[in-house]
C-alpha cells in the first residue's frame, strides 16, 4: 500500500513538474536573440525605428531585422562601453580607445571623434538644457555644443573612480553614480545644470545605475560596497538627501518604464517591482540563470537584457505613446538642403490628417520651431530665422511619428 501510494505521489509530482515546465515554456518572459560576434555585449541602445545598436569589444554593430543579422558600423577593434541615442537620431559611443567619445552622423556609418585622453567613457547623457555630459574614469565632462568643446565639471577623487551613470529629474537636478574601488564614491548631485557637484550619500557604494519614477522618487542600483561587499537597490524621496535600502543583491543596471515598473538586472538575472520597490518578482523564464550586465528599454516597449548573451522580452512591457511611421509612407520634405522655406507634403491615401504636429530641432536637440496643421495635405513653413546648419524635422499624428534630417544653407 505504501509503495503504491509513494509511486502515485511520485507520478503526480513528475506530472506537475512537466506541467509547470510547459507553462513556463509557453509563458516565457524572455527570448534569446542572436548577438554580434566578438564576445560579450558591453552596451546596447535602440532607436525609434527599432534599430538595435550593440557595443562590443571590437566595435559597434547594428541590426534592423530583430537581431537576425548584424552589420559592423565602425570603431573596429575598439571596445564600446556605452551607447546613447540623442533625440535627434545621432548615436554616441563611449569607448576605451585613444579617442574616448564618438558621434555617428550619417547612414554611411561615419564616426566622428569628439574627445580624447580622458580614459574610458562609461556614461553618456543629454539633459533638458541641451547640454551633453559624459562620465568615466577621470570624472564628468560637460559640452554645451553637442560635443565640439568640453569642460571638466567633476574631477575623480582617486585612481579607482568610475562614473557609471548620470540622470536628470523633472526639476533639472542632475545625479551621478560613482564607484570608487579605493573607498568613497556613491551619489553626487548638481543643482546648477552640472557646473558644480556635491556628495549626496551612499558613500562606499558601487553605484551602477539610476531610475526616476513619475513621482520624482530616485532609485540607485549598487553592484557592491567598499566595506561590506553587498549591493542592492536604494530609494530616495528627497532628491538624494536620505536613502532607504530595498534589496541586498548585486545590481548592475536599472530600467523604468512609463508605468513606473522598475527592472533591476544583475548576476541573478532580472527582478521587477510595480510598487516602488516594496516587493520584487524574479523574471527569468526563457532566460534561466544568466548574469545580466545591462538593461535597455526600447521606444517600442521591448526590454533588452545583455552581457554574455542577448535577450529581449517576448512582448512589449509597455505601450508606446507614439509609433514611428514606416519608411514606405511617402512623406515629402523638400527642398533639402533648403534656404528659407521648407515644403511638407503628406500622402493623400493615408489616414494621417486629423491633426499634424510639426517640430524642428537643432543639432543639440533644442526645439526651434513648432506648428500644428489641421486637415491639410501640404504645408510650407518659413525657417528663415534659423542659422545655416543641420536640423531635424519631426511630424507626429495619430500616435505616429516621422522624422528626417534637413540641412539649411
Amino acid at each position: 500500500m505504501k509503495t503504491t501510494l509513494s509511486k502515485t505521489i511520485l507520478l503526480l509530482f513528475i506530472q506537475f513538474c512537466f506541467a509547470q515546465s510547459a507553462t513556463y515554456e509557453q509563458d516565457n518572459f524572455w527570448m534569446e536573440l542572436d548577438r554580434p560576434t566578438g564576445g560579450m555585449v558591453f552596451s546596447l541602445a535602440v532607436n525609434s525605428i527599432a534599430e538595435v545598436y550593440a557595443g562590443m569589444g571590437n566595435g559597434v554593430y547594428l541590426s534592423n531585422d530583430d537581431s537576425n543579422s548584424w552589420t559592423l558600423t565602425g570603431l573596429e577593434g575598439i571596445t564600446s562601453y556605452s551607447l546613447h541615442i540623442h533625440q535627434n537620431g545621432n548615436v554616441f559611443a563611449g569607448t576605451g580607445g585613444a579617442n574616448s567619445l564618438y558621434r555617428m552622423e550619417s547612414i554611411e556609418y561615419e564616426w566622428v571623434p569628439l574627445i580624447s585622453g580622458i580614459g574610458n567613457v562609461i556614461s553618456i547623457m543629454n539633459v533638458s538644457s541641451g547640454d551633453l555630459f559624459i562620465g568615466g574614469w577621470t570624472g564628468i565632462y560637460k559640452s554645451p555644443n553637442f560635443g565640439e568643446t568640453w569642460e571638466q565639471v567633476l574631477e575623480a577623487e582617486s585612481g579607482g573612480w568610475v562614473v557609471n551613470a548620470i540622470i536628470e529629474n523633472s526639476d533639472g537636478i542632475l545625479f551621478a553614480g560613482v564607484t570608487d574601488y579605493f573607498g568613497g564614491g556613491g551619489v553626487y548631485r548638481s543643482l546648477d545644470n552640472g557646473d558644480t557637484w556635491e556628495h549626496a550619500g551612499l558613500n562606499n557604494k558601487f553605484i551602477s545605475s539610476f531610475a526616476i519614477n513619475s513621482n520624482g522618487m530616485l532609485f540607485a542600483g549598487s553592484r557592491g560596497d567598499y566595506e561590506y561587499g553587498g549591493g542592492g537597490v536604494f530609494r530616495s524621496e528627497d532628491n538624494g538627501i536620505t536613502w532607504e535600502q530595498l534589496t541586498y543583491n548585486l545590481i548592475t543596471s536599472l530600467a523604468i518604464d512609463p508605468n513606473d515598473v522598475i527592472y533591476a538586472g544583475g548576476p541573478g538575472g532580472v527582478f521587477r517591482t510595480a510598487d516602488t520597490g516594496d516587493s520584487w518578482e524574479h523574471i527569468i523564464t526563457g532566460m534561466g540563470s544568466v548574469s545580466v550586465e545591462g538593461l535597455s528599454l526600447a521606444p517600442d516597449g521591448y526590454l533588452y537584457a545583455y552581457h554574455n548573451k542577448l535577450h529581449r522580452s517576448v512582448e512589449p512591457v509597455f505601450t508606446p505613446n507614439t509609433i514611428l511611421l514606416p519608411e514606405t509612407i511617402d512623406i515629402k520634405i523638400f527642398p533639402n538642403p533648403f534656404n528659407d522655406f521648407l515644403n511638407i507634403e503628406l500622402p493623400i491615401d493615408q489616414n494621417l490628417h486629423e491633426f499634424i504636429k510639426i517640430e524642428v530641432f537643432d543639432s543639440a536637440g533644442r526645439l526651434v520651431y513648432c506648428h500644428n496643421i489641421d486637415n491639410q495635405y501640404s504645408k510650407t513653413i518659413n525657417l528663415s530665422f534659423l542659422r545655416p546648419g543641420l536640423y531635424y524635422v519631426s511630424l507626429e499624428a495619430s500616435r505616429q511619428r516621422f522624422s528626417r534630417t534637413i540641412l539649411k544653407y
